[in-house]
This record gives C-alpha cells, structure tokens and sequence, in this order.
C-alpha cells in the first residue's frame, strides 16, 4: 500500500488508538468474573452415596479470586454433625455472554470436580463428583443451593 503525505498512517493510528480506548472502556474489561465468589458460602446438600440418599451441608469459603480463578476451602457437615477438615478448592468463573445474568463455574479439589452456576447477588448452585472416594465402585454425588454469608 502506498500512503500520501501520511494521511493514511494518521488516520490509521487515529482509529487503532479509539478502539483500543473503546476495549479499555467497555463494562468488566478489567473486570474480575471470579471476584463475586468471594466469601463464604453455605447451603443444604443432597448426597449420594452407593445407592444411599442422606442430606447435610456444605461450606464454601473462597479467600483468592484473580481474574477468572478462585481459591478457599470446602467443608461438609451431616445433620447435627461437626464440620469436616476444610479441603483446598480452586474454582473457574466462566467468561458470561454481555449481559447475562449468571456465570458458569468449574472446578476441582483433590479427588473431583465441582459445576455450578452462580447469579450474583442471588444464588450458587453447585454439585460435586467424586468418582471413587473410596477406592470402591461408589459415586460420591453432592448437589448444594447455597447462599452468600453476610
């Protein structure tokens, strides 16, 4: 391309600089989607374990949140129970679609992973799997609707 009097490579510079300006300026460009998770969480589960039903309650503490990573513990206590040992977790919050409402949420401990979805300032719903936390054929499943800890 041959440029005149470096009009073009101006007018080029010009509009590279505005949308770079555009991007820096959009909502949550340099937002953390992680950092909503922040707290602590806690909820009733449901739990299952070979082909046994029984209910308790789950504990989230997230301390960490950088950009899409957050970082705390898990904890789970039966009905009247003590809670158990906190367990390191670390969770991935999903990029949202603009305007959307919730945020996707992976994650893993040391023996399984963890889906949920979290409405900001609303709700987390959250399951775990455990394939073999014994070493046995059963599935450990826990599903949670937890609420922020004010």
């Amino acid at each position: 391309m041959k440029l005149r009097n470096g009009k073009s490579a101006a007018a080029l510079t010009a509009c590279l600089m505005g949308a770079s300006l555009l991007i820096a300026a959009a909502p949550g460009a340099n937002a953390a989607p992680a950092s909503p998770l922040l707290g602590t969480w806690t909820g009733p589960a449901d739990v299952y374990y070979g082909g046994s039903f029984t209910q308790g309650t789950e504990k989230l503490t997230i301390t960490t949140a950088r950009g899409n990573v957050a970082k705390g513990t898990w904890q789970w206590k039966s009905a009247g129970g003590k809670w158990s040992k906190p367990k390191l977790v670390q969770l991935i919050a999903m990029n949202s679609a603009i305007g959307a409402t919730s945020i996707d949420i992976l994650g893993a401990d040391g023996d399984g992973t963890y889906e949920g979805v979290l409405i900001p300032g609303v709700s987390f719903e959250i399951g775990y799997m455990d394939p073999s936390p014994d070493g046995s054929k059963n599935t450990l499943v826990l599903h949670s609707l937890m609420s922020k800890s004010k």
